[in-house]
């Protein structure tokens, strides 16, 4: 296992990761109604009659301001975490602290999964969750993002990702396969350790980490035939 030890010298490229964390998300629900409020009061104030108007004319007013919060939210207020690349070593740090590390120079697993993201209100239905884990002596750093089907398919290295099947049911008498089964469980370990410490990237960004690692990594990253 890596020392998690935080890097001696300025990393070779940054990649910043959780835009919309927690806090982005929890200004925009107080923006959200605090701007209903104070907008209807004001609309009000000006057509005391307004009724339906005022309602409407409130809630057009907070949807805006809403999305404005959410805009500079991610551009000025970016969360405490980053994948970075230093030398041979991956690092994802919270704070300047690392929560995983990876010796690039050393022999690295990767392991790639998808599946379709159901009942989530930041995703597009029919929209998947793409992720990877890059394994290394019991450590594992997990990043994932949000693609469109067509998008999942222009990533590097798409076609060595495996679906994910939480709960697949067998038929009667069907056998199961035990290759299948030791990559699911795999990709069910990985997952479990996306949702504890997995850092989400922009799409771009996701793209261009996949790159990055292909580029710069040659012997232990598959090529994108």
């Amino acid at each position: 296992m890596q020392s998690l030890n935080a890097p001696e010298r300025a990393p070779d490229l940054v990649f910043q990761v959780d835009r919309e964390h927690s806090g982005v998300r929890l200004l925009g629900c107080f923006t959200f109604l605090i701007a209903v409020v104070a907008s209807y009061l004001l609309v009000s104030s000006f057509f005391s009659n307004g009724g339906l108007l005022a309602v409407g004319a409130a809630l057009a007013i907070a949807v805006a301001l809403t999305y404005l919060a959410d805009y500079l939210a991610k551009l000025y207020w970016p969360s405490n975490r980053v994948i970075q690349f230093a030398d041979d070593m991956i690092h994802l740090m919270k704070g300047g602290q690392p929560q995983g590390a990876i010796d690039g120079g050393a022999t690295v697993n990767l392991l790639m999964w998808h599946f379709e993201a159901k009942r989530h209100p930041r995703v597009p239905k029919g929209w998947y969750v793409v992720a990877n884990a890059l394994e290394q002596d019991g450590e594992m750093i997990v990043s994932y993002s949000i693609a469109s089907p067509d998008d999942f398919a222009a990533l590097p290295l798409s076609r060595l990702s495996v679906k994910y099947q939480k709960k697949k049911k067998r038929k009667k008498g069907e056998t199961q396969n035990l290759r299948e089964a030791g990559v699911q469980r795999r990709i069910a370990q990985a997952e479990f350790h996306r949702g504890e410490l997995g850092a989400e990237l922009s799409l771009d960004d996701y793209h261009a980490y996949l790159d990055y690692l292909a580029d710069t990594y040659t012997t232990w990253m598959p090529k994108d035939k």
